[in-house]
């Protein structure tokens, strides 16, 4: 069989992006598939969502070259508190206390808007050259083969790949179309 491309990412919202990332820099040829237009995406109000990034996500998105553009955008946590309760008994009187004074890296994470996080990934990824993206596109089937996957998108055209990723969230139609619940 030969292959359009290493790898197809169906969804281009944080993860879908991040991975492409990760698998262009080590020589992958990636096609990100994404229903949604670039613009809409990359729209300040589309979402406004904050994430809390561990340390860990903020070191990967350092090894992928975009943390430094995120993080004058990002609000370092240095207290976690955690504890429990129930509607309208309060909280309970016991809870687990972490403070960043405890390791050496300096802070546990970061919050951050994902409007900044967003546009990061999407200005990485215009960039990278074994990127290539599909936006407005859906995929309506897919044909597993011991040999790759045949993606068919909505407007007729199909993609040849080895490997196929799910990263187009809770409903996601790739694990539908897979037998994955």
């Amino acid at each position: 069989m030969d292959f359009d491309t290493d790898i197809a990412i169906v969804g281009g919202g944080l993860n879908g992006p991040t991975l492409a990332l990760a698998l262009a820099q080590i020589g992958l040829r990636v096609t990100l598939i994404d229903r949604l237009l670039a613009a809409t995406r990359e729209d300040a109000a589309f979402d406004g969502r904050s994430y809390a990034l561990a340390l860990t996500s903020t070191r990967m998105l350092g090894a992928l070259g975009i943390w430094e553009g995120v993080k004058p955008h990002a609000q370092p946590m240095l207290e976690i508190k955690v504890t429990d309760g129930r509607a309208g008994e309060g909280p309970s009187p016991f809870f687990m206390h972490f403070d960043h004074a405890e390791i050496e890296e300096g802070p546990m994470g970061h919050m951050v808007e994902d409007r900044h996080l967003r546009r990061a990934l999407a200005e990485a990824v215009s960039t990278e050259a074994r990127i290539t993206r599909l936006d407005g596109e859906t995929v309506i089937a897919q044909d597993a083969a011991p040999a790759g996957v045949t993606l068919t998108l909505e407007d007729g055209k199909t993609l040849r790949t080895r490997l196929v990723v799910g990263a187009d969230g809770r409903a996601s139609g790739t694990a539908t179309r897979a037998g994955i619940k």
